[in-house]
C-alpha cells in the first residue's frame, strides 16, 4: 500500500515564518490489490453446517469461527473436509486479528491436506486446496507449485488458473504470466467472474485503464443483476435459511460488490491534477463504490475507496464517515487510521486528527509518515511546536534521509526564532534532495522527478524565508531565485521575493511578483494584501483598497487587511466611517488588539469624536503601557484638542519609550514652534534629522524655526535641503521666498519660488502675498496690486493682503485709496504696519 503524508513543507500566509499548507497524497486503505481467490468446488455432500463453514462469505467471523469448531469437533477422523474447516476457521480468526490461532489452524490444514494428498496423489482438488493455503499464509512458491499440479491434472478447471494468477502479479510482478492464466480461464468459461475481475486489476497496474474497465463491467454482466445484499452480523438467517442457495447469493452479491469496487478504483486512478477535469471521474467512482457497499456492507474496501474520492473531492465530513463505518467494521489498519487522520486535518479537527495519527504510529511504528503527520498537527492547528519537533526528530531517527520530517522540523525551529538551526535542517533536506536529484533529471516530465524537484524547490523556499526571518536579504532572495527557477508555477515563491522588493521598497518590481504569483494562485489572500500594500506605497491608494478588499474577501479573519484598509480609508480617501467600520471589526476579531484600537481612536479623532477617541487610546495605553506608539497618538490628538501641555507630555513619553521613533520628535517640534519655543523646536528637529536625514519635512520645519529666531541663512540652507529632497513641496519654495524678500537679496530668485509655489499649489495665499510683497520692494506696484487684489477675492478679511494692497496703491499714486486700505487693514490687524517696517517696506 501506498501512505499519505498530511502534508510538506509550509507555505507563506500572514507572515513570512508563521505559515504551512498541508499538501495530501491518498492512498486507498485496506484495499486488496487483488481480488478474492478462488475455491474450488466440493467433491462430496455437505451437511448444512458444513456448508456454512466453508463458504467464502454470509457469515460475521464469530458466527463462522463457532459453526467450523462444530464441524472440526464433530468430524471424525479427520479428512479432508476438517482440512477445509480448519482453514475457514483460520481465515475467520485472521481477519479479527488473532493470527497465532489463525497460524495454528492453517498449520493443521495444510497437515491434513498434505496426508490426503500423499494417500491420492492425483486430486486436483486437494492440490488446489492446500495452494490456497500456501497463499493465504505467504509461501507464494509452494502455492504456485501445487496450482500447477492441479492444472497439470484437470486442465479444464479454471479456478487454478485464476488463483495461480492472482499469486503471479500480486506476490510475484509478474503481470504477463498472469494475465496468461486468466486468458485460460475465460477461454474454458466466459463467465468465470473472479478471472474477469482479477484481469482488469493487471491491466490497471500496467495502466491500461480503458480495458480494466471493461473488465469489470463484464464480470458484473455475468452476475445476477440484484442479489440479496451480503447480510451483516446479527441479521443471518438460523436453522435450514443457512443453506447452499443462501450461500450461493451471498458469494454472488460479494462477487458483484467486489467487480464495483474494482471499477470504481479504475475510474479514481484515471483522476489528474486538475480537480474540476476530474469530477467527471470521481463521481463514477463514488457511483461504483456506493453500489458496491449496497451489494456487500459488510466489507470496509469499499467504504475506504469511497472515502479517497470524497476526500479528492475535498468533502471531509462524508470521507470522515466512511473511514469510520470502515473501522467499525475491522479496517483498523494503519492507513485507514492515518488517512481519516488526514480528513480530520482537513477540517481543523486537531485532536481527533492526532488521535488518529498515534493509532497509525502504534500499529506500525516504523512508519514515519504517521509521525510526521502529527508533528504537523501539533504546529498546524495547535500552534504546538515542542511535540512536533520531537515528532519529527522520532521520525529521522527512523529514517536520517527523510526530507519531509527536516523540512517540517525546520519551519517549527523558525516559528520559534531558532532561524539557524531551521536553515541547518532546510540545508541538509536540500542537500539529500540534490543527491536525489543526480538519479531524477531536471525537466523531465516524469511525474516522481517533477515531484522531487517541486520538493527541492520547496526546500529553498523555506530556507528563503528562514534568512528573511535573519534579515539576510540578498541570501534570501538568492533562494527564492533557485526556487523560481526549479518551480516557476508556486504562486508563494513569487509573492515572497515580491516581500523582498517591498523591503527594499522596489515596489514596481514586487508589484511584478505579486501580479504572477495570483495569476498562479488566485485565491491567495495574502499575495493581494502584500500588493496592496505596495500600491498603498506608491501613493495609489484606489488599487490598494480593492487589493485589501479582495484579500478580506477571501479570508474574512484577516485582521492586518482590515488595519490597512482602514489607515488608507481615514489617511487617504478621507472615510472616517469607513477606516472606523474596519478597525471596529478588527476588534471584533481581535477585542485586545492595540494597533486596532491606536487607529480607529485617531480615526475617531478626526471625525470630531474626541470622547471616543481618547477612550480608544487610553484603553490602548492600559493594554501595553511600553507602547510608544499609542502615547505618539494620544499627543497628536491633544494637539487637534490645544491642550499642548498634555501633547508634550505624551510625545515626551513617546521618546522615553523609544528614542530611535522619529515621529515623536517631529510632533512635539511642531508643539514647541506653535509655543514659540523655537530653540527646543530646533533641538527636536535635530533629532529627526539625524535619525532619518531624509525627512524633508524636518528640515523645512526646522527652517521654520530659523526664520522666527532671524536665522536666515540657515532657514534658506533647510529650505534648500527640504527642495532637494520633495521638489514637490510647496510650502519650502514659498518659504524660502519669504526669507529671501525679508533679506532683500535674491529678489528674482525669491519671485521664482513664489511662482514654483504657486504652481504647485495655485490656492497658496501665502506664496501670492509674498511675490506681491516683493513686488512692493521692487516699486513693481501694478503687479503687487494685482497679487494683493487675487488674494483678497479669496479671502476679502486678509489684513496683510489689504494693508500691502494700500501701500501699493498710496505708492503707485493713489494716496486716499491707499490710506483708507491701510486704515481698514489696521483695524484688522493693528500691529500689521510694523511687520511691513520690520521687513523694509514703508509709506514713505
Amino acid at each position: 500500500m501506498n501512505s499519505s503524508r498530511a502534508g510538506t513543507y509550509g507555505a507563506i500566509a500572514r507572515s513570512a515564518l508563521r505559515s504551512f499548507l498541508c499538501v495530501y497524497a491518498f492512498s486507498i486503505a485496506a484495499t486488496a490489490d487483488s481480488s478474492a481467490q478462488t475455491t474450488a468446488p466440493s467433491s462430496t455432500k455437505s451437511s448444512p453446517q458444513a456448508e456454512a463453514c466453508y463458504a467464502g462469505y454470509g457469515l460475521p467471523p464469530q458466527e463462522k469461527i463457532k459453526i467450523c469448531t462444530d464441524v472440526i469437533e464433530h468430524t471424525k477422523p479427520a479428512d479432508s473436509s476438517t482440512a477445509l474447516a480448519y482453514f475457514s476457521r483460520a481465515v475467520a480468526s485472521s481477519s479479527l486479528g488473532d493470527q497465532k490461532g489463525a497460524q495454528a489452524d492453517y498449520k493443521e490444514a495444510l497437515k491434513l491436506f498434505t496426508d490426503a494428498i500423499r494417500a491420492s496423489p492425483g486430486n486436483a482438488t486437494m492440490l488446489f486446496q492446500r495452494g490456497l493455503i500456501y497463499h493465504t499464509m505467504g509461501e507464494i512458491d509452494q502455492a504456485i507449485v501445487d496450482y500447477s499440479d492441479a492444472i497439470r491434472l484437470a486442465p479444464t478447471d479454471g479456478y487454478a488458473y485464476v488463483n495461480r494468477g492472482i499469486a503471479l502479479y500480486s506476490r510475484k510482478d509478474n503481470n504477463d504470466g498472469a494475465l496468461r492464466d486468466f486468458d485460460a480461464a475465460i477461454k474454458l468459461n466466459r463467465c468465470e467472474v473472479n478471472a474477469w475481475i482479477n484481469r482488469g486489476i493487471v491491466y490497471k497496474r500496467k495502466g491500461n485503464l480503458d480495458q480494466a474497465v471493461s473488465d469489470f463491467t463484464t464480470a458484473i454482466g455475468c452476475l445476477p443483476p440484484d442479489p440479496p445484499p451480503v447480510r451483516l452480523a446479527g441479521e443471518t438467517p438460523t436453522g435450514a435459511a443457512l443453506n447452499a442457495a443462501y450461500f450461493r447469493q451471498a458469494q454472488a452479491a460479494a462477487q458483484l460488490s467486489d467487480a464495483y469496487y474494482q471499477r470504481g478504483l479504475a475510474y479514481l486512478a484515471r483522476v489528474g491534477k486538475n480537480a474540476k477535469s476530474s469530477t467527471p471521474a470521481l463521481d463514477m467512482a463514488i457511483a461504483d463504490f456506493t453500489t458496491a457497499i449496497r451489494f456487500n456492507p459488510t466489507a470496509a474496501a469499499p467504504l475506504v475507496g469511497r472515502a479517497s474520492a470524497y476526500m479528492q473531492k475535498e468533502q471531509f465530513r462524508p470521507a470522515i464517515a466512511d473511514y469510520t463505518e470502515a473501522l467499525r467494521l475491522g479496517s483498523g489498519d494503519e492507513s485507514t487510521y492515518l488517512n481519516r487522520g488526514i480528513a480530520y486535518h482537513s477540517v481543523k479537527e486537531a485532536d481527533s486528527a492526532i488521535a488518529d495519527y498515534s493509532e497509525a504510529h502504534r500499529i506500525n511504528p516504523t512508519d514515519v509518515i504517521p509521525l510526521i503527520n502529527r508533528g504537523i498537527a501539533s504546529y498546524s492547528l495547535k500552534s504546538q511546536c515542542d511535540p512536533a519537533i520531537q515528532d519529527f526528530t522520532e521520525a529521522l531517527k527512523i529514517d536520517p534521509k527523510e526530507i519531509d520530517a527536516l523540512a517540517n522540523r525546520g519551519i517549527c525551529w523558525s516559528e520559534k526564532g531558532e532561524q539557524d538551526k531551521a536553515i541547518a535542517d532546510f540545508s541538509e533536506a536540500l542537500r539529500l534532495g540534490l543527491q536525489t536529484g543526480d538519479v531524477l533529471t531536471f525537466g523531465s516530465k516524469d511525474p516522481e522527478a517533477l515531484r522531487h524537484w517541486a520538493q527541492v524547490a520547496h526546500a529553498r523556499y523555506l530556507r528563503g524565508l528562514a534568512y528573511l526571518a535573519k534579515g539576510e536579504q540578498d541570501l534570501a532572495l538568492a533562494d527564492f531565485n533557485e526556487s523560481i527557477r526549479l518551480n516557476p508555477d508556486e504562486a508563494r515563491t513569487f509573492v515572497a521575493r515580491g516581500g523582498i522588493y517591498l523591503l527594499r521598497q522596489a515596489y514596481k518590481r514586487a508589484i511584478a511578483d505579486f501580479d504572477e504569483g495570483l495569476r498562479l494562485d488566485p485565491a491567495y489572500a495574502f499575495g493581494y494584501f502584500q500588493r496592496g500594500f505596495a500600491y498603498h506605497s506608491l501613493n495609489e491608494p484606489d488599487k490598494a483598497y480593492a487589493d485589501y478588499s479582495k484579500s478580506i474577501t477571501l479570508d474574512p479573519k484577516y485582521i492586518t487587511a482590515y488595519l490597512n484598509r482602514g489607515i488608507l480609508e481615514y489617511a487617504r480617501r478621507g472615510d472616517f466611517a469607513g477606516a472606523i467600520a474596519d478597525f471596529t471589526t478588527a476588534l471584533k476579531l481581535s477585542p485586545d488588539n492595540v494597533d486596532a484600537l491606536l487607529h480607529r481612536g485617531v480615526a475617531y479623532g478626526a471625525s470630531g469624536d474626541f470622547e471616543k477617541s481618547f477612550a480608544d487610546l487610553d484603553r490602548a495605553i492600559d493594554l501595553s503601557p511600553s507602547s510608544a506608539k499609542a502615547y505618539y497618538y494620544r499627543g497628536v490628538l491633544d494637539t487637534m484638542r490645544s491642550d499642548t501641555q498634555r501633547a508634550l507630555a505624551d510625545f515626551g513619553n513617546a521618546i522615553r519609550l523609544d528614542a530611535k521613533g522619529a515621529d515623536p520628535y517631529l510632533a512635539r517640534a511642531g508643539v514647541y514652534a506653535q509655543l514659540g519655543q523655537h530653540s527646543k523646536a530646533i533641538a527636536d528637529l535635530d533629532q529627526v534629522i539625524a535619525l532619518t536625514p531624509t525627512a524633508s519635512v524636518a528640515y523645512y520645519n526646522r527652517g521654520f524655526s530659523y526664520f522666527a529666531t532671524g536665522q536666515y541663512a540657515k532657514a534658506i540652507a533647510d529650505y534648500n535641503e527640504a527642495i532637494k529632497l520633495n521638489p514637490d513641496l510647496a510650502v519650502a519654495y514659498s518659504n524660502r521666498c519669504l526669507t529671501r524678500a525679508v533679506l532683500g537679496k535674491d529678489l528674482a530668485d525669491a519671485v521664482g519660488d513664489c511662482d514654483r509655489a504657486l504652481k504647485l499649489q495655485p490656492a497658496n495665499l501665502d506664496a501670492r502675498d509674498t511675490r506681491a510683497f516683493i513686488y512692493l520692494k521692487l516699486s513693481d506696484y501694478p503687479k503687487a496690486i494685482a497679487d494683493y487684489g487675487l488674494s483678497l477675492q479669496a479671502d476679502p478679511n486678509r489684513a496683510r493682503a489689504l494693508y500691502g494692497l494700500g501701500l501699493a496703491k498710496a505708492k503707485s499714486g493713489d494716496k486716499a485709496a491707499g490710506e483708507a486700505d491701510m486704515a481698514a487693514a489696521a483695524k484688522r490687524a493693528p500691529g500689521i504696519a510694523r511687520d511691513f517696517t520690520r521687513f523694509g517696506v514703508t509709506i514713505n
